[in-house]
């Protein structure tokens, strides 16, 4: 949430474009530029909206982990699959076995830092600390 000055735009407040005061509606110059600047003070934001950010980025996390499951999950049917071969057929089976271990390990602790972000996500306190957060979803 800021305020700046654009000589050929105007007054940017919180992402609008003002070419006068917005309270005395008369042109900008230097002088009302640097006392609307000096006085400038965000909006107060709301609790709620606070909260209802907060549940939208964790709302993300989760989206971004299922989708990242979801597109990996034929490593584990794969995996799944050649156990069951190798039980068949007697033969690899522990390097089979390893490898599924693997594959769901990977998954485990994806899911495990989607827990710690949502954790993050809880202890934010300001809407910019929130935009600030950032996820990666990743195997």
């Amino acid at each position: 949430m800021s305020c700046e000055y654009f000589a050929d735009k105007g007054m940017k407040i919180e992402g609008n474009y003002w070419l006068v005061h917005p309270q005395t509606g008369e042109a900008w110059d230097e002088e009302s530029v640097a006392a609307f600047i000096a006085g400038y003070q965000p909006p107060h934001l709301s609790e709620a909206a606070i909260a209802a950010r907060k549940d939208e980025l964790v709302g993300e996390i989760k989206r971004a982990v299922y989708d990242c499951l979801e597109a990996q999950l034929w490593r584990v049917t794969k995996a799944q699959e050649r156990v069951q071969l190798a039980q068949l057929g007697g033969s690899e089976a522990e390097q089979a076995a390893a490898a599924l271990q693997a594959e769901l390990a990977k998954r485990e602790a994806l899911r495990q830092k989607s827990d710690e972000a949502e954790l993050e996500v809880a202890e934010l306190t300001s809407i910019e600390a929130i935009d600030a957060f950032s996820f990666t979803a990743e195997l």
